[in-house]
């Protein structure tokens, strides 16, 4: 056979070989999703933290598109995806059991082109990112170039959203130094992990 037509079947082989690579090679993305709990956000340690004080098992719920809405067909729902964490009662012996569960807190991300004002009694987020720690809210911006690589790059931000039940705030006696200094460390980790897995760290 002419050595030319043997040329574009190796072609083909090594492209098809390139891909498979591509797809097999563990991504940090891909790691952190499959290792840690709310997208790859937060370990199991972390996401326990901040809690009612009652106990149980955390169970979380990464609500995403049903399937008919505008995002039900995106490729990596980051943006489409609020996570709940939950505590689960001591009675509860089915985990599919919603009513069974206590909500600590939602966590979510969001791309937009401009960041909420601080409420009354937060404070700054520190530790070199921008945003703030609130006593039922927190609110920190990702990285600049960040909302870019995760696919908005219409967007000038991206933030994670922190919002806590009021159970775990009536479980804490309304202790909001303490439910401050917890919301802290789950959201910077958030924060952390989201540009490990985006390589979009400032």
């Amino acid at each position: 056979m002419n050595k030319k037509y043997l040329v574009l079947p190796a072609v083909l082989v090594v492209a098809a070989a390139v891909v498979a690579t591509v797809r097999l090679w563990p991504t940090e993305l891909r790691t952190l999703r499959e290792e840690n709990l709310c997208l790859g956000m937060l370990t199991e340690r972390t996401a326990g933290l901040l809690q009612d004080g009652e106990g149980g098992d955390v169970r979380v719920d990464e609500s995403g598109p049903d399937g008919s809405g505008p995002g039900a067909k995106a490729s990596d729902p980051v943006f489409s995806t609020i996570c709940f964490v939950n505590r689960e009662n001591a009675d509860n012996k089915n985990a599919d059991d919603k009513s069974g569960m206590r909500l600590q807190y939602t966590l979510d991300v969001r791309s937009t082109n401009a960041l909420n004002d601080p409420p009354k009694g937060s404070t700054p987020v520190g530790g070199g990112l921008k945003g703030w720690v609130g006593q039922r809210q927190s609110e920190v911006q990702l990285p600049d170039g960040c909302a870019k690589e995760m696919g908005r790059p219409e967007a000038r931000y991206a933030t994670v959203t922190l919002k806590v039940s009021p159970v775990a705030i009536v479980g804490r006696d309304w202790d909001y130094a303490s439910l401050k200094k917890d919301a802290r460390t789950v959201i910077t980790e958030a924060v952390e992990n989201l540009t490990k897995q985006y390589d979009c760290a400032a």
